[in-house]
């Protein structure tokens, strides 16, 4: 093996021991898969001191600087999607800075500690930078917070030049995780969708931040502002990493279920017997279809929140299309469907024609009724 490939090897083994170390320090469950992201303190705290950043772009002939940050999906060492997008993108020059067990908040700080701090050293007249985001699934069991330090952290890099690319959560869960079974797993399925509906603008600032619209520059009941915004928004969550043909929860079941948790009758205490009747039927068929956003099997890597490699060459075509001109991106196509030769349908004026001529054709030696 060469020393330029020695290197990378020894790279990329580092990378996998980090996100396996990582992986182990938010927890596994007694089958060894890891748990479900856990959810961050309510109080704002620093996020764990790192060196200075040294880091910078080197590609003279790329004017298109990219920083990818998410957690460890984005650090995935194999062909992850930020290799795949430079790969795409003939005028980008992309750093990843994913780190494996960070929500949002962590993230946030990371990006000013390893980022902001370094710009005086990254700027060059003439280029353009972009921030690629697609983190909080570690913070997502509080979601009005993880859109909070995502919100805060588009503000900052608008403020600093930067336009932004927000990739939404991707599907994750499993019928093994006792934490998706009954209300708990509704919970977390819109837990889920409120933090990918927000990158989406699909939300008003109340609906995607609750208390925390109240720390908005422009005020809780100002309209999103441009800056608070991904300028690219695209959804991982809907899309073909979704287990969408999966078969569906028994709803009579999870009506039970919904009945006996404590946190769902507090919930609908106040309501009326026929809307509590109402809002039963519908949780427990939105609870039924939960399978249905779980990550394919086909496209897990050691568990259900990860994709592995066919996964991640999905981001990054999912991703491509909606990419601004500017990247000189070349994104795959399908191959259309085969079509099957169709047999050209015979004359009727010739149905009854002598048999040499039908064999001439090759037609059936007797006309076929």
């Amino acid at each position: 093996m060469s020393a330029t490939g020695s290197r990378q090897a020894f790279a990329a083994s580092r990378v996998a021991s980090s996100l396996v170390l990582g992986l182990l320090a938010l927890g596994t469950g007694r089958s060894g898969q890891a748990q479900e992201p856990a959810a961050e303190p309510s109080v704002e705290e620093a996020a764990p001191p790192e060196p200075p950043p040294t880091w910078r772009f080197k590609q003279v002939d790329r004017p298109v600087k990219v920083v990818v940050l998410a957690g460890s999906i984005g650090a995935w060492p194999k062909q992850p999607y930020a290799e795949r997008i430079a790969k795409m993108c003939k005028h980008v020059e992309v750093k990843n800075l994913s780190k494996v067990g960070f929500g949002a908040f962590a993230l946030r700080q990371r990006f000013k500690q390893q980022v902001l701090e370094r710009l005086p050293q990254l700027r060059a007249a003439g280029n353009e930078y972009w921030l690629v985001f697609q983190g909080g699934l570690n913070s997502v069991g509080t979601p009005e917070r993880t859109n909070h330090d995502i919100r805060e952290m588009f503000v900052l890099a608008h403020s600093k030049g930067f336009k932004v690319v927000g990739l939404t959560l991707t599907p994750w869960g499993d019928e093994s995780d006792k934490r998706w079974a009954g209300a708990g797993g509704l919970r977390y399925l819109r837990a889920t969708t409120q933090v990918v509906d927000f990158v989406l603008g699909a939300l008003t600032p109340a609906e995607a931040l609750g208390e925390f619209a109240g720390r908005r520059a422009a005020g809780a009941e100002a309209e999103w502002q441009a800056e608070e915004r991904a300028d690219v928004a695209v959804d991982l969550y809907r899309s073909a990493l979704r287990a969408e043909d999966r078969p569906l929860r028994d709803a009579a079941g999870l009506e039970r279920a919904l009945t006996k948790d404590r946190g769902w009758q507090a919930a609908h205490a106040d309501l009326a017997e026929d809307a509590r009747a109402a809002a039963l039927r519908s949780d427990a068929a939105a609870a039924a279809e939960i399978p249905r956003w779980f990550l394919r099997d086909e496209l897990r890597s050691f568990d259900h929140i990860h994709p592995n490699s066919e996964g991640h060459r999905l981001i990054a075509e999912a991703a491509c299309p909606r990419l601004p001109a500017s990247w000189g991106c070349e994104c795959p196509t399908l191959p259309a469907p085969r079509v099957a030769p169709q047999p050209a349908q015979p004359n009727l004026l010739l149905l009854f024609a002598p048999p040499w001529l039908r064999v001439l054709l090759g037609w059936p030696a007797r006309p076929v009724r």
